[in-house]
């Protein structure tokens, strides 16, 4: 049980961490666009700014999304014949995918900016694949009888 606890920590804050810093990356990219300058240590900055300034409100919907996925992974692989860290990635991915598409359509915004773009977006589930994928290597060899 503490290992799978872990092993979901480790998924979410994966899947957190690549978000915020490749949200953050893209969006500066777009400033660089413009003509500003934005060296590495801007870069760095930025990047560990919104490490923080984002956690109180994406890590817990992050969480929240994976909390649901994760399950859901576990049962659809009892009857559909996939690599578990394939099914597990896959469920991270569209996790973090609706997460999106359902704050976009409550809001009638992007919260997250970089989703404004269909890169932005894919980049964003690409880190829910990862988390996904984190998780099920930590708890590759789990038993069910221990799990439950």
């Amino acid at each position: 049980m503490i290992r799978r606890v872990a092993a979901f920590a480790a998924g979410v804050l994966a899947t957190y961490v690549l978000a915020a810093v490749v949200s953050t990356q893209m969006i500066l990219g777009e400033v660089a666009a413009l003509g500003l300058p934005v060296d590495f240590r801007d870069r760095a900055a930025a990047t560990l700014h919104d490490l923080a300034g984002m956690a109180m409100a994406y890590l817990p919907l992050i969480g929240a999304s994976l909390l649901i996925a994760f399950p859901v992974a576990a049962l659809v692989l009892r009857y559909v014949r996939l690599p578990r860290a394939l099914g597990y990635a896959l469920a991270g991915g569209a996790a973090i995918w609706a997460l999106h598409l359902i704050m976009i359509a409550t809001f009638g915004m992007h919260p997250v900016p970089a989703t404004r773009t269909t890169l932005g977006l894919a980049l964003q589930a690409g880190a829910g694949l990862v988390g996904g994928y984190v998780f099920a290597r930590i708890t590759a060899g789990v038993s069910r009888t221990t799990a439950q």
